[in-house]
């Protein structure tokens, strides 16, 4: 056995011997805005799970078009304080009024400041709270559709992500003679009026994870999670993160974790906020599909996948260990060439692929052996894998799985089926199921089949925006609950599931939320 090996074992002896269960009490979050992903299913998550948890009032949450109240949420954050035992929030919200705020924002950097050394008063007022603060190093995005970005990145969006990933690409390993010219000629095509604007932004955002970082430092925080938001191995995110990295060398990991990922990180931190509440270090066991595996480096990320599952492991309090006694066994279903297409493309056909195959086998021997098995299926991006899916429906596995997940990034996904794989354990089975379902609609109904289908038949035809539905909303709804319901029907019938709400919360085609009002217990 290696050094490592042991010394993992003996943290979990330690643990098992000293420890008492005890209840998680009660968790006071507040997300980094209202999406599903970031409220309502961690909600119904930690719920399920049977622990209270105490959400602001939606008017105070960032939406798409409004930035949130910052100062609104750290009143009521301060009038809820002396309730928690633990809390759990987005310092982007409480900095700047939610994720997308984070990136549009005009504060001062005084105000940021101010809402900085609220988080020293916060621990004050009541010094046994433990804190779980989360925030993102601003994303560099190789485009700017959707209203996310400033104005004007819809035009130099591209132009300035490729100026930034050869500033970064200088800094770690020189440019050539060809790509300084690429640099000079990129910089007189972007006014520099707008570069200074983006960049001024940026250098309030770092400088506000600067002080987090001290926070956790002075033991403020008990945890720091830093999600890496839609990064590439060459951008500004990653010159910044590996910027940061350097002040966090004294930082262990049971304090402070840095990975790619933004809107599954609300549920790795109320995981870990509830395992460390009740003494708890699941030990996760990971398997991969054949051929890249670990080594994949999905879309939207800038390391390799086993880097990252890892470290979402221990972020969520567990510890990643090939054992047969593992608490949790977690299926990553990878692509055999370690090319992350989007999940709409022509590749998802879900026609034989020998990779998902042979993870699904897998799976089944698992499932068999009776381990609690989560599924990330990260083959694609944005969305499921039909052929592992229907490889799963065949063998009748998809509600003996604890958790799956499929959605928007890999780290998106493997973020939602730890956490909800951690929690699933304190869950009745129809609540269990409950979510599975919600997770079956929606990543692998919705956003790998049913989402482009209603766009390109429905939607296109009729005029209408992928990004702004508008007045197309009613009739766009009522067509995707209908093929919701159909697929559901052809898919798990023997969980039938007609009655759901469907809504489009973001006025957009990209994500809806799927309310389950009653799930059979069959």
């Amino acid at each position: 056995m290696s050094k490592y090996k042991f010394l993992l074992l003996a943290v979990v002896a330690v643990f098992w011997l000293a420890a008492t269960p005890v209840s998680a009490q009660t968790i006071v979050y507040i997300p980094m805005d209202d999406r599903p992903v970031n409220l309502d299913y961690v909600v119904d998550t930690v719920k399920a799970a049977g622990v209270d948890i105490v959400v602001p009032p939606a008017v105070l949450l960032g939406s798409r078009n409004e930035p949130g109240d910052p100062d609104g949420l750290w009143r009521w954050l301060f009038d809820h304080a002396l309730i928690a035992d633990r809390v759990v929030v987005s310092a982007d919200s409480l900095l700047y009024g939610n994720l997308v705020g984070s990136r549009t924002h005009n504060i001062a950097m005084n105000v940021i400041e101010d809402r900085l050394t609220n988080f020293a008063k916060l621990k004050a007022l009541n010094p046994a709270m433990s804190i779980y603060i989360f925030s993102t190093i601003m994303r560099t995005p190789k485009s700017g559709e959707g209203g996310e970005e400033p104005p004007y990145y819809q035009v130099y969006g591209p132009s300035i992500f490729r100026i930034t990933a050869l500033r970064d690409q200088a800094e770690t390993r020189g440019l050539k003679p060809r790509d300084k010219s690429e640099l000079r000629g990129l910089l007189d095509k972007v006014p520099q009026a707008i570069l200074t604007d983006w960049y001024a932004r940026r250098g309030k955002n770092f400088n506000a994870n600067r002080r987090l970082i001290d926070y956790a430092k002075n033991d403020t925080f008990a945890y720091l999670l830093m999600g890496r938001d839609d990064c590439s191995p060459y951008s500004q995110s990653h010159m910044e993160s590996r910027h940061l990295a350097a002040e966090t060398t004294e930082l262990p990991m049971s304090r402070y974790a840095s990975f790619p990922g933004a809107d599954e990180i609300g549920m790795l931190m109320v995981t870990r906020a509830i395992n460390n509440a009740t003494v708890r270090t699941p030990i996760v066991r990971v398997l991969f599909a054949p051929g890249a595996g670990r080594d994949t480096v999905p879309s939207y990320e800038d390391v390799a996948v086993g880097q990252t599952i890892n470290a979402h492991i221990f972020a969520a309090g567990g510890i990643p260990l090939n054992s047969k006694l593992a608490d949790l066994t977690l299926a990553i279903n990878t692509p055999e060439d370690g090319v992350t297409h989007e999940a709409d493309s022509t590749f998802n056909h879900g026609r034989f692929r020998a990779a998902p195959v042979a993870l699904a086998a897998d799976a089944a021997r698992e499932a068999a052996f009776g381990h609690r098995l989560a599924v990330a299926d990260i083959a694609f991006a944005n969305g499921a894998d039909n052929a592992f899916m229907s490889e799963l429906r065949k063998r009748g596995l998809l509600f003996k799985l604890e958790s799956y997940s499929g959605w928007n990034t890999a780290s998106n996904t493997i973020g939602y089926a730890i956490g909800q794989g951690m929690l699933a354990r304190e869950m009745a089975p129809v609540d269990k199921n409950r979510l599975l379902a919600v997770r079956f609609l929606d990543d692998w109904a919705y956003q790998a089949n049913v989402r482009g289908a209603v766009g390109t038949e429905v939607l296109f035809p009729l005029g209408g925006n992928w990004s702004y539905l508008d007045k197309l909303t009613p009739q766009l709804t009522l067509e995707t609950e209908r093929r919701l319901r159909a697929f559901a029907a052809a898919n798990f019938p023997e969980y039938p599931l007609n009655n759901f709400k469907l809504a489009f919360p973001w006025n957009r085609m990209f994500e809806v939320k799927i309310e389950l009002y009653e799930f059979p217990k069959g």
